[in-house]
């Protein structure tokens, strides 16, 4: 299909009413949305309620494609910022972003545009073209994936957009001082796997401000790394070497810090920090410490959920049947088979939040 087809090459003007109830109508969409995401936050989802989700992101989809398709990228400039918010499929955010560049005449405009393309590009596993889509880590605003970053400032220049260095700036700027970790519940316990590699003392003292900061960029530097690596990007390097270095970062964070649970530092270091430990095969004994200490600090669905996965990790790991069913292999036909696993898994899975394994084994087919 292409953008014509998607978004119609000439806007055709809405009548206000139509307006009205067009925005009124997203708008309804995405506080649905976000009131489901915030149950899904606070406890796990039932199949229902998971069912729902789905029919209701499809909803959504097929809403903004048909408005597309009939009216192209819109000219009440209200109704443009709300629906670059809403639109989540990769291929509409492509085709919307090249319409939305057309018709761009503001500086706004042009970089609503531009980042609708970004958008479009990381959702599509590539990097983005302009720099518009930024992630704050520690205390700092950086750019997500960036292609070709020498020549961004004059892909910038030619759609009317400062420098990049410049927009940073002006994020930083604006960054609101970091909240204080909630802190420990109750005491961490030194329990034997871990005895090789923490102690008492460094679990259970809080972290200040600068140690989560110093953190938070070194595991997004080696988790950005990793990524590269696994998905054999540009500047990929020998996945035995990126692995050798996260492991080596990880024996160093417990010896010196503990875990840095959510509940001691910020959900997306807490994040960070896992999915090198998850990729850390080949030290075992690690990833079942690690385990051991997740499991003891947990205090969010996200946690819960990144033990499932760490705990079946290891248990395949060690030759034993997995409880979560998070560990697959792929067929020579293609379909997805986890591997051995002991009964009940299901009931297990839906407790965190997990959709049922027969739909998890799909994400993972052609």
């Amino acid at each position: 299909m292409t953008c014509e087809q998607i978004v119609a090459p000439q806007p055709y003007p809405m009548p206000p009413a139509l307006t009205t109830a067009v925005q009124n109508t997203i708008n309804a969409y995405q506080i649905q949305r976000e009131q489901m995401l915030q149950r899904s936050m606070s406890r796990a989802q039932t199949s229902t309620e998971r069912r729902d989700a789905a029919v209701l992101r499809q909803d959504i989809d097929d809403y903004l494609r048909r408005l597309l398709s009939a009216y192209g990228w819109p000219t009440d400039l209200r109704l443009r910022a709300t629906l670059a918010a809403a639109l989540d499929e990769p291929e509409v955010q492509w085709c919307a972003g090249q319409a939305a560049l057309r018709t761009a005449i503001t500086i706004g405009e042009r970089a609503q545009g531009a980042r609708l393309i970004d958008q479009a590009l990381i959702g599509l596993d590539r990097q983005q073209r302009y720099g518009t889509v930024t992630k704050v880590v520690g205390r700092w605003v950086r750019t997500v994936s960036l292609e070709n970053a020498q020549g961004v400032d004059a892909r910038r220049a030619a759609i009317g957009l400062p420098p990049l260095a410049q927009t940073i700036a002006e994020l930083q700027a604006k960054l609101l001082p970091r909240p204080a970790p909630s802190g420990l519940k109750r005491t961490v316990v030194l329990r034997a796997a871990c005895q090789p590699f923490t102690t008492q003392a460094a679990l259970n003292t809080p972290l200040t401000r600068a140690q989560i900061d110093a953190l938070a960029a070194e595991a997004d530097r080696l988790v950005e790394q990793d990524q590269v690596s696994r998905k054999q990007q540009v500047g990929a390097r020998p996945l035995s070497e990126v692995d050798t270095e996260s492991i080596e970062w990880l024996k160093m964070v417990l010896r010196r810090f503990g875990w840095p649970s959510i509940n001691r530092s910020e959900a997306q270091l807490a994040t960070n920090v896992w999915l090198l430990t998850q990729h850390a095969d080949r030290a075992p004994a690690l990833q079942k410490c690690v385990a051991d200490l997740i499991d003891q600090q947990q205090s969010s669905l996200r946690e819960a959920q990144h033990l499932a996965y760490l705990t079946d990790r290891v248990r395949v790991n060690y030759g034993q049947l997995q409880v979560y069913g998070t560990q697959i292999t792929v067929d020579v036909q293609g379909n997805a088979i986890p591997k051995p696993l002991e009964d009940g898994v299901d009931e297990r899975r839906i407790r965190i939040g997990l959709e049922p394994i027969k739909d998890y084994l799909k994400l993972f087919e052609p």
